[in-house]
């Protein structure tokens, strides 16, 4: 690694057609005078500075000089900044015109590898940390996207006599990009870049140069495809104990209807749950696709070497005690992957529930877990714990939503999140597949992988505080990466973000359910005046836009509407079901909007349970499925009557939300994107 100084990193950028300020390297009061001649002195002044390896802001220890406008001046100059400890020479360069400043920064991220900051200088970067990242390399919109989501990006465009040429802006990001590629910059400060009207200059450079971060990764659906879809499973550390995660696991295989074949293993029992038991898995006379180790951690690795000698290729580890419980247990699992890399094993966990796969019924988890229905999420989640609780959560909650595979990850030894994504992307029983992350061990091929998804990927991340990064070390030996850094690798690969489980479930189920809204423009239609200016507000702040109704489409409303209520967006339904009843209003409202080219999606409210005017309203939903809009419905009512509609609509594909704000950032999120990808 080597540090270079301004006036050679300025080469560098010259060479890439970077424009900078003209820097002179001297080490002598004649050859500084000599430099400040050759750069416009006297005519115009110049700007000298301390050159350093060791001084990274020359500003903090009085190394700038700024004005200097006469012989006398360069050298009292050059005397004081070569008096400054660790000088090694002093940069003689031009006194730019002042413009609008910004800086451009590259760094290197444990998970990702090369990032870059852009930002504008002064208080708006130190203080209000009003700064946008991507990772490198950039493509042309993500250089756009990077100047337009800083908040002071309006003086580059034209605000109060500010204005910067926002093209050359994009043309030095691009460029900054293939300099770090082709040059192996590590780090990089551009700082200060001023930006004129046309162009800009580089008025200050340093960089550091040496052998960038490089990552692997394997894409290995073949192997995975195994883990999901085995034909024997052997279950080690088998239990007759009700209760126990050896009892737990062969009862969920059995409850659920595994098809294949199931060998429980323990060498104090003849049979569990009418399976007939092995003392080891040596002594299964068939094959095994799939060994279910429950044993204690320090027993594993000798399961292992019995797993290899069987010529087992999946192996789920569900013990805990392992990497997230200190040295001994990081020993033990240093041991099962040098055995599982030795004999061709692939490993989920240790410390996880594995693997659910609907469509063939295997399961692995150690918790008891209801019947899951069949549907189109599929679930990535690291702690095991959480999935378990999660999934009960759903089955009970939520009954009519369905899922395809859900996964735990535990520690991940070995199969990491990247390759369940990949293989999940590939899944045609998979619509959208949601994750929980605490930590990526390989940031950027999980970033490479999202990046080429034609499949929504949604993505609650926790270990974003500091608090939370110590506890995500404590729990499951995660390196938590910046979260900074994270939230651009989402807004870069299209990404999902959401910040709580419930969010992430009400987000994946809009994407299952529904089609993906064409645009932005947004109806409601709500029964009370309070709900339309909540949605209406909700709709302005999820960055949607209130659709604008033809006028056919207000005309068919206002034949349901008594003669004084006004029709708009929202629609405020309550006066037409009290002259029209229910059916007639909602019917003819949601068809109507459902017709107007003006509108991309609906969110829909009703009340359920409470007879105000007639029985709870239930739509033709083949009907208005064949118009190919997205509708998201809230319900609102007695308990027992909204579980009960919300469970009849989404069997019936159509997503349901307890309030008109969460419908609508639901679809907000799904809305934004849909943008982005049918912009790509």
């Amino acid at each position: 690694m080597k540090f270079l100084m301004e006036h050679e990193v300025k080469e560098i950028l010259e060479e890439h057609g970077i424009k900078t300020a003209r820097c002179k390297f001297v080490e002598s009061e004649d050859e500084a005078v000599d430099a400040a001649r050759e750069v416009g002195f006297p005519a115009v002044p110049v700007v000298m500075k301390v050159a350093s390896r060791k001084i990274v802001h020359k500003s903090d220890t009085g190394g700038v000089v700024l004005g200097i406008r006469n012989e006398e001046e360069v050298r009292r100059a050059f005397r004081r900044l070569m008096a400054i400890e660790g000088a090694e020479g002093v940069n003689v360069q031009p006194m730019l015109e002042m413009g609008i400043e910004v800086i451009v920064g590259v760094s290197e991220n444990q998970q990702f590898g090369s990032v870059i900051m852009f930002g504008l200088g002064g208080v708006f970067v130190e203080v209000l940390q009003d700064v946008s990242i991507r990772l490198l390399p950039l493509t042309r919109r993500d250089a756009v996207e990077m100047i337009k989501e800083v908040r002071g990006h309006k003086l580059i465009e034209g605000f109060r006599g500010y204005k910067g040429d926002f093209n050359a802006l994009v043309d030095l990001l691009l460029k900054v990009s293939k300099v770090v590629e082709e040059e192996n910059i590590i780090e990089m400060d551009l700082n200060p870049v001023f930006v004129y009207e046309k162009g800009y200059a580089v008025a200050d450079a340093r960089a550091v140069v040496g052998e960038r971060k490089s990552f692997r990764r394997k894409l290995s659906r073949d192997e995975l495809f195994r883990l999901f879809y085995p034909e024997s499973v052997a279950v080690i550390g088998a239990s007759r104990t009700v209760g126990k995660p050896g009892y737990n696991i062969v009862w969920n295989l059995k409850q659920h209807g595994f098809t294949g074949k199931v060998f429980p293993v323990n060498p104090n029992a003849d049979r569990i749950l009418d399976y007939r038991c092995y003392p080891s898995i040596l002594d299964i006379p068939d094959d095994v696709d799939v060994a279910i180790i429950a044993v204690p951690a320090r027993i594993v690795p000798e399961v292992m070497e019995q797993c290899a000698e069987k010529m087992v290729k999946g192996v789920v580890i569900v013990s805990s005690g392992f990497s997230e419980e200190g040295e001994v247990g990081a020993e033990y699992e240093r041991k099962v992957l040098e055995i599982a890399k030795k004999n061709g094993i692939r490993v989920f966990g240790p410390n996880t529930t594995g693997v659910l796969n609907t469509d063939n019924s295997f399961i692995t988890t150690f918790a008891k877990m209801p019947v899951i229905k069949v549907g189109k999420i599929g679930i990535v989640a690291q702690t095991g714990l959480f999935l378990g609780i999660m999934m009960a959560h759903v089955a009970t909650n939520h009954p009519s939503i369905g899922f395809s595979k859900v996964v735990g990850m535990g520690n991940k030894a070995d199969v990491e999140d990247y390759e369940v994504l990949d293989f999940l992307l590939d899944d045609r029983e998979t619509r959208v597949i949601g994750m929980y992350v605490e930590g990526i061990k390989n940031g950027r091929a999980f970033y490479e992988v999202s990046k080429q998804a034609k499949k929504p990927i949604v993505v609650f991340k926790s270990g974003r505080s500091i608090y939370g990064q110590k506890a995500a070390l404590s729990h499951t030996a995660s390196i938590c990466g910046d979260d900074e850094v994270f939230d651009a690798v989402c807004r870069q690969a299209n990404i999902t973000r959401v910040y709580s489980f419930e969010e992430l479930f009400n987000v994946t189920k809009a994407f299952s359910l529904q089609p993906l809204p064409r645009g932005d423009r947004v109806a409601l239609i709500h029964y009370t005046g309070s709900g339309c200016v909540q949605g209406a507000d909700a709709i302005y702040f999820s960055n949607l836009k209130l659709a604008e109704p033809e006028k056919e489409t207000i005309e068919r409303i206002s034949e349901v509407t008594p003669e004084w209520h006004m029709v708009n967006n929202p629609v405020d339904i309550w006066p037409m079901v009290e002259y029209n009843g229910i059916y007639r209003a909602y019917d003819t409202a949601i068809t109507a909007l459902l017709e107007d080219d003006n509108v991309d999606s609906i969110i829909v409210a009703i009340w359920a349970g409470v007879e105000i005017a007639e029985p709870t309203y239930s739509p033709d939903f083949k009907k208005i499925k064949e118009y190919g809009k997205p509708i998201y419905f809230v319900v609102e009512g007695m308990r027992e009557a909204v579980f009960e509609t919300k469970n009849n609509y989404e069997l019936n594909e159509f997503p349901v939300y307890p309030d008109v704000i969460t419908a609508i950032s639901v679809l907000g999120k799904v809305t934004d994107y849909a943008k982005r990808l049918f912009r790509e």
